[in-house]
């Protein structure tokens, strides 16, 4: 009689590793999200090769962008890639201004400038690709 509940025990551990091991399979990204602090060490701010930075990065939907910055010296406004590409605020999509800004990243692409003085034009832009 024992070897019979010796089995079922084995029998229940087993069903419930595989339980385990599916249910994380299964598990949705937003779940398994990582928060990116955005120029690493550097933060948000001028002179830093955020493109080089972004190509360095795997980033995933569910996974949340921390812009580091000093308040009122930098901001943060989500724009589309025209938008991007002329360093232009007025129809942006969104404004960040805290100096510690978090922004949920979905699937696609995403850009970001700042929209102090010539911070933009001078580099501090992000674009996003997110599988």
């Amino acid at each position: 009689m024992a070897s019979h509940s010796h089995s079922v025990s084995h029998k229940v551990i087993f069903w419930a590793l595989v339980i385990a091991v599916a249910a994380v399979a299964i598990t949705p990204s937003a779940v398994l999200a990582t928060k990116i602090t955005v120029g690493g060490d550097q933060g948000w701010t001028k002179g830093f090769d955020y493109k080089a930075w972004a190509q360095a990065t795997k980033f995933h939907a569910g996974d949340k962008l921390f812009f580091k910055y000093p308040k009122g010296v930098h901001n943060v406004y989500k724009v589309n890639q025209k938008q991007f590409q002329n360093c232009d605020i007025t129809s942006a999509t969104k404004k960040y201004t805290s100096g510690g800004d978090t922004i949920t990243l979905k699937s696609g692409t995403s850009w970001f400038i700042c929209g102090v003085g010539d911070h933009c034009r001078n580099g501090q832009k992000l674009v996003i690709n997110v599988n």
